[in-house]
């Protein structure tokens, strides 16, 4: 990686805070303990790729709004000056939380920066990051949004959010730098912006820095209690099937896969697999969300504008997120601080005249932030399935208990300690958990259970006594609302892609992104404030609890250490951050040149897989380049909606046309209809390399040449991995370029 593309891009994400600063300290006041410096980097960005958001959709190029730093920064740097003294006094006043947040940001920015050194490629074999540079790489290119498809060449993206690799693609231009490299340095950026932003909101809750950084560490980087399972039937695992053999023999990859047919990621292990996905990407929105609404909570009118936009910004990253986190932000302004202020000077009277008010304001919350992200909406095609109820029982007891039992166990404990003060009522408690250990031992593995059953009552019991709390205790229940309402929400419904009443195979996996996509926000909500209510209550634990903590931390951080291990495979062999590490030199040469020629709105062709491409090499040169690919692998290319119909049948059938005539093109097309095929995917270049000769033949690549202009050649004659490029512009106004003989 060039130094200056590490150097400009570190700091720009570290100014970033400071130019929000002047506004973020009015937001945030006496509320965070950095006056919102950490997640004012958050807002900063948020607001930057809105507004390159809106524009793109009224056809800016995304080279153009890649600007947009520039009025947000003068106007922090306006608002600085006109502040003077009272910013400096503020920065004096919180200086060790400052100090505390800034050194916390970027050491995990470096300590993450450097781990992704060791397992940088975007290869498909290395979980889905072809797609994410495929479509951070397409928006770096875009001429206007919705950007174009990179695998459907032709079609344009309108069926998946893109929020997060706009981001991604705006700094990288901002910078003048390339996907390539960017997209490690975009995977070191969200942990430090998540760190430092948990650390700060976890210091208001606790009232302590030890407390915040008790809170950031416990949410984002302590694993499952997985492990348990693999020791105690070593035959089902595979430590080496990811590339490292990690401590004590544990499968890293299947400590985030606890529950049968679902995923379960924490977020140590998302930060290490680094697929930047929406969810990933949607991790530090969801923390300013929180913030957000703690502000709103504690009575911060200039709270409410941040926050619809914040919650715009999931819906165009993360729509998963919106709803738990719309919640959260509307339950938070019915609570508000400074609301009897506002009838107040209102002059309103009455109960019910109030409450009418505070659910106006929620509602036109959830309306606004619709707003914010409706040409997305209005665009959106999808084949997803809706939700829809799930059958009773789902998950098992004894692996709910795996992933959720520590994160229960510390809740109950601040319940025990902080509302119900007689003995009688801790000794109820205890029994109950003493019941549900019982049940789970007496259940086999993968049977389900009555979950939900004891998780409803448990909801209840815990709803009915928060009522008595006040202050920050009381956001601290409601964050646990929220998180259990999102897990709540797992167990009773499914949507997404899999599960289709017509293919009965993925029938068990139906349920997999419900779990896994509301199952983060679960970690996320309840997490901070089970962690949150463990610090505050801690001292008036007996040692028998505490004592009992101990094992349960250790096997939770030999999965976190176990995914350290595996996803940089035993740091074992050093990559240098570079994205295309798997490519071959002649590939890397042919996709900078391909990268620098194809001009905008024109496509390529490369190989397909007749049985699926997924999780293959294949394709190669579009999550390169960003260059669209008549196909990509059909499941992915699927999710895409390479049709934009919104119908699951349409679109797979699409997918299966589009690889016929893919694989007519190199196999078994007449000139004419080649040309024909080629014209209409606005297809500039053909690619022929070494997947194109596994795939197709040598005697493809002699059909090519009768037919089409040789452009370029990459690599030797006698090597295996040389690649052939050839234009399918006419040969006379192919014939003036310089080509290498072929």
């Amino acid at each position: 990686m060039a130094f200056p593309t590490f150097a400009l891009w570190a700091t720009l994400i570290w100014v970033a805070g400071w130019w929000f600063f002047p506004i973020s300290r009015r937001i945030f006041g006496n509320i965070l303990p950095d006056g919102g410096l950490a997640v004012g980097r958050v807002l900063f960005l948020a607001a930057w790729t809105l507004g390159a958001f809106w524009v793109g959709y009224a056809g800016v190029p995304t080279r153009i709004s890649a600007f947009g730093w520039l009025p947000l920064a003068l106007l922090g740097i306006g608002l600085a000056l006109r502040d003077g003294a009272a910013l400096h006094d503020e920065i004096r006043a919180r200086k060790r939380a400052i100090i505390a947040s800034e050194t916390l940001f970027l050491l995990v920015f470096l300590g993450f920066f450097v781990l992704r050194g060791f397992w940088s490629d975007l290869d498909g074999t290395n979980g889905e990051k072809s797609m994410d540079g495929a479509l951070i790489a397409s928006l770096i290119r875009a001429q206007e949004l919705p950007p174009p498809n990179p695998f459907a060449a032709g079609a344009k993206l309108k069926s998946y959010y893109y929020f997060g690799h706009l981001e991604t693609a705006l700094l990288t231009q901002a910078v003048g730098g390339s996907m390539r490299w960017t997209y490690n340095l975009m995977c070191a950026t969200i942990p430090a912006l998540c760190f430092s932003t948990l650390f700060s909101l976890g210091t208001a809750l606790t009232g302590r820095l030890r407390g915040g950084t008790f809170v950031a560490g416990a949410v984002l980087t302590l694993g499952t209690l997985q492990p348990i399972m693999q020791w105690l039937s070593m035959g089902g695992y595979h430590p080496q099937k990811f590339g490292a053999n990690t401590p004590l023999g544990l499968d890293h990859f299947a400590t985030s896969r606890v529950i049968p047919f679902s995923i379960n990621e924490y977020p140590w292990f998302t930060f290490h697999q680094a697929d930047l996905h929406g969810h990933y990407l949607a991790f530090p929105l969801a923390l300013a969300a929180m913030c957000l609404a703690y502000a709103l909570f504690r009575g911060s009118k200039l709270a409410l504008v941040p926050a619809i936009l914040v919650l715009g910004a999931l819906i165009l990253t993360n729509t998963w997120d919106f709803p738990v986190y719309g919640l959260l932000i509307g339950i938070a302004s019915l609570f508000a601080g400074n609301s009897r202020a506002d009838y107040a000077s209102l002059a309103l009277r009455g109960k019910q005249i109030r409450w009418l008010v505070l659910l106006g304001r929620a509602l036109f919350i959830f309306i606004a932030a619709l707003l914010v992200a409706s040409p997305y909406l209005l665009n959106l095609k999808t084949a997803a399935t809706p939700p829809q109820p799930l059958a009773q029982p789902a998950s098992p007891l004894r692996e709910w208990l795996l992933l959720w039992g520590p994160m229960a166990l510390a809740w109950g404990a601040f319940l025990g300690y902080s509302l119900w003060e007689s003995r009688f009522q801790r000794a109820i408690l205890l029994v109950l958990g003493a019941w549900l250990l019982f049940i789970a031992l007496g259940n086999d593995w993968a049977e389900p259970s009555g979950v939900v059953l004891i998780l409803i009552i448990s909801f209840l019991i815990w709803v009915w006594h928060a009522r008595k709390t006040r202050g920050d205790e009381r956001f601290l229940h409601l964050l646990a609302f929220c998180g259990l309402i999102a897990l709540l929400w797992a167990e009773t419904t499914w949507a997404g892609f899999l599960g289709s009443a017509d293919n009965p195979n993925f029938d068990d996996y139906k349920r997999q992104d419900t779990v896994f996509k509301f199952g983060l926000q679960t970690w996320m909500l309840w997490g901070t404030a089970a962690s949150c209510g463990a610090y505050l209550t801690l001292r008036k634990w007996p040692l028998w609890l505490k004592t009992a903590f101990v094992p349960l931390l250790g096997v939770m951080l030999f999965a976190s250490t176990s995914v350290v291990f595996g996803r940089t495979r035993n740091f074992s062999h050093w990559d240098g951050w570079d994205g295309w590490a798997h490519l071959a030199p002649p590939e890397k040469q042919a996709a900078w040149w391909l990268l620098k020629n194809t001009p905008p709105r024109h496509n390529l062709l490369e190989a397909e897989a007749l049985a699926g491409g997924d999780y293959t090499p294949l394709p190669r040169y579009a999550p390169a380049t960003g260059i669209p690919t008549v196909i990509g692998p059909r499941a992915h290319s699927f999710q895409w909606s390479p049709a934009n119909s919104g119908d699951a049948g349409q679109e797979w059938a699409e997918v299966s046309a589009r690889k016929a005539e893919a694989r007519a093109i190199y196999l078994s097309a007449t000139e004419s209809e080649m040309r024909r095929l080629l014209e209409r995917y606005q297809v500039r270049y053909v690619v022929f390399g070494e997947l194109e000769r596994q795939e197709y033949g040598d005697a493809a690549l002699e059909r090519l040449r009768r037919s089409l202009k040789p452009e370029m050649q990459f690599g030797a004659a006698n090597d295996p991995r040389r690649v052939l490029i050839f234009s399918t512009r006419s040969p006379q106004r192919s014939a003036q370029r310089n080509t290498k003989n072929f």
